[in-house]
């Protein structure tokens, strides 16, 4: 049986969290041979090239492959780029469910200027330093959590999928039933910058292609995939995506002390936790999350709740209204409509300091099905972010939840 590593850190209250990785990254370096006969093959449509050939030569070998081409300046036509775009845990370790560290970082330039000699004429025009100092036009940061004995990752993205509240975001939940292993994926977008929630053990037996991918996927199949000696076929993934290089500096900005945004530079761990932290704490940790969970209960449930917890008919009718919306438009749909409603963001504002409040008379321990409260807790623990629904329960994360609850009815979002 194979065993990946799987090393954790220690937080102040003594649990141990997995650590975030820098996953997918682009490099774009200036190109001086745009004549060169490697990249033989122009993209339909665009002022791109690239070699097919090789590339799926080298994929038939059961090697990781960069995506890489050739491309014109977007404002002088004369200038021409050389583009790399790699999954930085894959060129180390042959997949990316094996988080890469700070320490790798000589690692990584090796293996991106390695890559680079094997095409064309690149051997002499990218080096380590170019390396270094180049600046990212594309990068992902994730974390990987193993929820095995805990719940399933379906039954997780339910819980999620409704904390769709940031400002200007496109929100969606994709399924992949037409995958052989299917897997469902919630994704919060927009222009310049992804944030996602998806089922990593679905998507590396859908997508397995390298040796090492390949490997993992045949132990997952058969149920003896292990991290840190503990079985992982619950794997979910959660992932921030920045799109530019504008957006990576205003993310990286204010941890970086005046330092320009270079790959050397981003290269830091605790960068990459406080980054997508706060993305989590921002999305997923919501002032109206009580609510937001009491919506994903059936309607008797709700029903009974409210009436155990409230005897003014008007504030269970201001409740019951927006639990209305959260299930049928989600949050930023009930946010957009309300501001259009009333036209006054400040109208909203106080609504929703009232709704907050409301909450305070929220006992959980009279709801019973506690399922998707531990869930969304347990996610928020993953990062080092607490609240008060964790206090007033004394949950113990570590317990399995829905004991009860069959395979298919898990797997049901």
């Amino acid at each position: 049986m194979f065993w990946f590593p799987w090393r954790v850190a220690e937080t102040g209250n003594g649990s141990r969290l997995d650590p975030p990785t820098m996953d997918t990254i682009k490099l774009k370096f200036p190109y001086t041979n745009p004549d060169s006969s490697f990249f033989c093959d122009k993209v339909w449509g665009k002022e791109v090239w690239i070699n097919k050939a090789w590339r799926e030569k080298q994929k038939a070998l059961g090697l990781y492959v960069p995506r890489f081409w050739v491309e014109p300046d977007f404002k002088f036509s004369e200038k021409f780029y050389f583009c790399l775009e790699f999954s930085a845990p894959k060129l180390i370790n042959g997949n990316n469910i094996i988080e890469i560290k700070e320490g790798q970082f000589d690692q990584l330039v090796c293996g991106i200027k390695d890559f680079c000699k094997s095409i064309g004429d690149l051997g002499s025009l990218v080096y380590s330093i170019k390396i270094r100092h180049c600046q990212p036009s594309l990068i992902a940061i994730g974390k990987n959590i193993n929820l095995t004995g805990f719940c399933s990752v379906n039954n997780t993205l339910k819980v999620l999928k409704p904390f769709d509240y940031k400002a200007n975001t496109a929100q969606r939940l994709v399924d992949f039933s037409d995958f052989k292993h299917g897997g469902k994926e919630v994704i919060y977008s927009t222009r310049y910058e992804t944030f996602k929630a998806y089922d990593k053990t679905r998507e590396i037996l859908n997508n397995a292609e390298c040796q090492e991918e390949k490997a993992i996927a045949d132990l997952m199949r058969q149920g003896k995939f292990e991290i840190d000696g503990n079985l992982a076929s619950e794997n979910l993934r959660i992932e921030l995506t920045l799109k530019n290089s504008r957006k990576i500096k205003e993310k990286f900005d204010k941890y970086l002390n005046g330092l320009t945004p270079t790959l050397e530079n981003i290269f830091k761990q605790d960068i990459w936790d406080k980054i997508l932290r706060d993305q989590v704490d921002n999305i997923f940790n919501h002032p109206l999350q009580k609510i937001i969970i009491l919506s994903l209960e059936k309607q008797p449930v709700i029903d009974n709740f409210l009436d155990n917890h409230y005897k003014h008919i008007q504030t269970k009718a201001t409740i019951k209204q927006l639990i209305g919306d959260l299930k049928e438009n989600g949050l930023a749909e009930t946010r957009q409509k309300f501001l259009k409603g009333y036209k006054s963001r400040q109208t909203w504002y106080n609504y929703l300091e009232r709704l907050t409040e409301l909450q305070n008379h929220f006992d959980w321990q009279a709801l019973g099905k506690l399922d998707n409260v531990k869930i969304h807790r347990h996610i928020l623990l993953q990062f080092g972010i607490t609240s008060i629904i964790q206090q007033e329960l004394g949950l113990n994360f570590n317990t399995p939840v829905s004991k009860n609850i069959g395979t298919k009815q898990r797997n049901t979002v």
